[in-house]
């Protein structure tokens, strides 16, 4: 495909064209490229993968470039080549604007989701439903054939579950004949979720497709061509289980009935806890019968209905199902904040609602099913089901399934039985006797923890128990964190009127009080996700600066209003390749250091905020910053760290390992007295004394995303999970380090403070952990 627009390779009318400098493109593509400059305009382009300027002819066209070969050689022959098309189709297709080119940043997310977007054509949602609650679903249909993976036919039944994804605005300063390709557009949705909730909808799509003839297909994700909406689609059938039920004939009929969609309940129930999921809620017309009479689940229904337990509108007379265990952990804050669910979530919530299910088919009652409370009255529930039961079922082929169901409906969780085993009751009592049941493969593993549907990101989006902040500040204590990864990353600074700031992937600024570590407030207005943050103490004013992956900087005033615009903002003008701020860093000369992608150091002033000047030496993106005694230090992906003066930003010295091997990019910097600290990717840690490299040693393998020198002590973390506390010893003639404890972490350390005897500690699962330096 072509890397530009995404469109595949064909003979004929997207063919690849070979640049100069040996990338191929569409010739379209090749057409709309801006010039390399504006003398050269006619005769030269840039490169938009490797951003080098090569010759081209415009007069002549894309098809002065030769075509690759080799890649059509292995495209399939079309037996029947599209027909020529006529002048007006082909003024009405150069009238359209050409896709916007997809940002470096999302080419590895792409790689994920392919599979999960569904294209434009698609357009499931062919206008929007009025007045349609946020939490709730709309309906709609395919609008065209869909091959693989979805082999979905034209007019097939759709439901679309709206995903709270804050979708940013167009991009700047893009030339007027781009527009962002509907991938590039949700792509950049999919990027403004958390990484929790881009993992659950991975999830529900991989185990749909594993889970075939059990659950119904969820699709994938879908934007409208003009709406900023993202959609999770998923495969919907229209007749559902409650209608089947209405229609009772004679007694062995219904019997056999209910005992067949009681088995595919249980066999969808097993596949999903095979996936490592649990619903957590449930209702009987999240069951859908598809053309063959089959009992699917519908994902996207449970869904919708944990968001309406989530936000309090979903109730008993709702049919809502919910296990007692489940409705404790809802109504504890802490639990909800904490997310610490460790032991609380298992199978035996879904075997609750597996009986409550089994209730709702054999009495076709669903408010006896979810009519208990946690008032003294579940006893009486209880008794009151099992009398009904008795009353349908005895006498019946399904009689034993009365003391499974009750054994279902257990209020402890430990006393549930397995589904295998409602399972297994269910067909033996269909068999005839002394034949032998074909029970199911017990493939489930045994896992730590599952995913939680009810307690998952994407419930918990337009409900009210949304609007919590996803940072939390509390003191060291364990957390479960199982999918921790860098790219939540967590950056923090306080300043001097008690106010500690905490930035993160998610586009925002908490605000935290140093005397009780209690959330302030929450800054919002950045539209890609903040990658650096500092703090500017002077004698007239505090102010915070972030930088963010797109290259913004935002500057916000820091005291007790603490205003939600920010003070000031504005943009590097850098090649889109290019864009992004990475690391910043003050001065007490009144300037602003910025680093970026494109390799400099710039440095704008704090009065005007405009460009005094630009550093340039670095070989690669600069990843980090420091200052200390009027020099600024800089530490680069390149391997190197440059010192710069900074009364005249000129160059001082450049400190580099010349031992083989050791080259590696620079991760984070500390400076203290003529100390000078980095950290790097392979684990390595050097410290530099007076621009003179004293020590090398390598503490892990694995990524070093922090350090801090405080004095003697210094203090590491990173890919490891862990905080690594050392004492450098002095001689006069080497400098040794001893290590005096280490703390484990349940994720990824991404940044260290240190503040009035406290270790400040920021985690990529979005946490923030605060040590006292006694405990």
């Amino acid at each position: 495909e072509c890397p530009v627009c995404l469109s595949p390779f064909d003979a004929a009318s997207v063919v690849p064209r070979v640049l100069p400098c040996g990338h191929s493109l569409c010739g379209s593509c090749i057409s709309s490229l801006p010039p390399a400059s504006a003398s050269a305009a006619a005769s030269s382009l840039r490169c938009p993968l490797c951003s080098q300027c090569v010759p081209f002819s415009r007069a002549l066209g894309p098809s002065s470039l030769p075509k690759n070969l080799a890649l059509l050689s292995l495209l399939p022959s079309l037996p029947n080549p599209s027909p020529p098309r006529t002048a007006g189709a082909a003024s009405a297709s150069a009238a359209r604007p050409l896709p916007l080119p997809l940002h470096a940043a999302h080419s590895r997310l792409l790689a994920r989701f392919r599979h999960a977007i569904l294209p434009e054509s698609a357009s499931p949602l062919h206008s929007s439903p009025p007045g349609h609650p946020p939490a709730g679903l709309a309906l709609g249909s395919i609008a065209c054939d869909l091959g693989a993976p979805w082999f979905c036919s034209r007019g097939h039944p759709v439901s679309l579950l709206p995903i709270d994804a804050p979708v940013s605005g167009a991009p700047l300063q893009e030339p007027a004949f781009y527009r962002p390709s509907h991938a590039a557009r949700v792509i950049a949705a999919i990027d403004a979720l958390s990484s929790a909730a881009r993992e659950e909808m991975l999830d529900l799509v991989a185990a749909s497709t594993r889970l075939a003839r059990r659950v119904c297909g969820v699709y994938g994700a879908w934007m409208g061509p003009e709406a900023a909406t993202l959609w999770l689609v998923s495969e919907r059938h229209t007749p559902g289980v409650p209608p089947l039920l209405n229609e009772r004939s004679d007694e062995l009929e219904t019997v056999a009935r209910i005992g067949a969609v009681g088995m595919e309940v249980c066999e969808a129930l097993m596949g999903l806890h095979g996936e490592g999921m649990v619903l957590g809620c449930l209702r009987l017309d999240c069951f859908r019968l598809d053309h063959f009479g089959r009992c699917l689940l519908d994902l996207n229904e449970v869904l919708a209905l944990c968001r309406g337990v989530r936000a309090g509108v979903c109730l008993s007379m709702d049919g809502a199902l919910v296990a007692p265990e489940m409705t404790a952990i809802l109504r504890d804050a802490t639990w909800m904040r904490s997310h610490d669910f460790d032991g609380l979530i298992g199978r035996n919530s879904d075997v609750w609602l597996l009986g409550c299910i089994l209730v709702a088919l054999v009495t076709g009652d669903e408010r006896l099913a979810a009519g208990w409370n946690t008032d003294g009255s579940y006893d009486d529930w209880q008794k009151e089901v099992l009398a009904r039961l008795d009353a349908a079922l005895v006498g019946t082929q399904l009689e034993p399934l009365v003391a499974t169901t009750a054994l279902c409906l257990s209020y402890e969780p430990e006393s549930r039985p397995e589904i295998a085993d409602v399972w297994k009751c269910i067909r033996g009592s269909q068999m005839k006797p002394g034949a032998d049941a074909l029970a199911p493969a017990d493939d489930i593993v045994a896992q730590k923890s599952f995913r939680c549907l009810l307690l998952g990101e994407l419930s918990s989006m337009c409900s009210a128990q949304a609007a919590e902040s996803d940072d939390i500040v509390q003191p060291s204590q364990d957390s479960d964190d199982k999918n921790s990864t860098p790219d939540d990353e967590s950056n923090c600074g306080f300043s001097n009127g008690g106010f500690l700031f905490s930035s993160s992937y998610d586009k925002t600024i908490n605000v935290w009080s140093l005397q009780d570590f209690s959330h302030v407030q929450t800054l919002k207005g950045h539209e890609h996700k903040i990658t650096a943050i500092v703090v500017v103490d002077n004698d007239n004013q505090s102010l915070c600066v972030s930088g963010d992956s797109g290259s913004g900087i935002f500057v916000w005033r820091v005291g007790t209003s603490l205003k939600q615009e920010p003070l000031n903002k504005w943009y590097e003008t850098n090649d889109w390749i290019y864009r992004g701020v990475h690391c910043l860093a003050v001065s007490g000369t009144g300037y602003l250091y910025t680093g970026s992608r494109d390799k400099s150091i710039k440095a704008w002033s704090l009065e005007d905020y405009s460009l005094g000047c630009t550093m340039i030496g670095h070989k690669s993106t600069v990843s980090c910053l420091a200052v200390a005694s009027g020099i600024l230090y800089s530490g680069s992906w390149d391997g190197s760290i440059r010192s710069w003066w900074l009364t005249d930003h000129s160059p001082l010295s450049v400190l580099e390992d010349d031992a083989p091997g050791s080259i590696a990019p620079v991760l984070s910097i500390s400076t203290e007295a003529n100390f000078v600290v980095s950290s790097y990717e392979n684990g390595c840690l050097k410290i530099w004394k007076d621009d003179v490299l004293v020590k090398s040693e390598k503490l892990q393998n694995a990524s070093i995303y922090a350090v801090k020198l405080n004095g003697k002590w210094l203090y590491t973390g990173g890919m490891n999970k862990a905080i690594n506390i050392q004492e450098l010893l002095e001689d006069k003639s080497e400098l040794e380090i001893r290590d005096v404890a280490s703390i484990s972490c349940d994720s990824i350390v991404t940044s260290i403070l240190y503040w009035d005897e406290k270790l400040i500690v920021g985690l990529s699962n979005r946490e923030i952990k605060v040590y006292d330096k006694g405990s």
